[in-house]
């Protein structure tokens, strides 16, 4: 009778173990510090349409926020990469008009897209 005990106890702890390793485990990657951040890039896509509500502003809401005056792609993905609430970016690139060589961070969701949006290209973050 003692055996059957000892051997549901072993059985037990070993559930639990395993449990506990799945809890640790199983948190995103996103929380995973050895995570690679990875982009998916569009290219005439503008992931702001319509949000930012003039050149150099963010949205008072802060689901869009102006990050800075460059006329490299490069240096707006790395704004991005660098602000831990960004998911995603808009460049717009040398339109001509007063929104030229902008970058926008997408910090939600709920934001415009847009099609066909010559010289501009967007990205989006996520964890390998």
């Amino acid at each position: 009778m003692s055996a059957v005990i000892i051997s549901i106890l072993i059985v037990l702890v070993i559930i639990i173990v395993v449990a506990v390793a799945a809890v640790f485990t199983s948190g995103s990657s996103q929380d995973d510090k050895s995570a690679k951040v990875a982009w998916r890039r569009f290219y005439d896509i503008n992931f702001v349409y319509n949000d930012p509500p003039g050149p150099r502003m963010s949205r008072p809401d802060g689901r869009v926020t102006f990050a800075g005056d460059t006329d490299s792609v490069s240096q707006c993905q790395e704004w991005c990469e660098k602000d831990p609430s960004c998911l995603g970016y808009t460049h717009v690139g040398n339109t001509g008009t007063a929104w030229a060589n902008q970058c926008y961070l997408v910090k939600s969701h709920a934001h415009g897209v847009a099609a066909n949006n010559k010289n501009h290209q967007s990205g989006w973050k996520y964890y390998d």
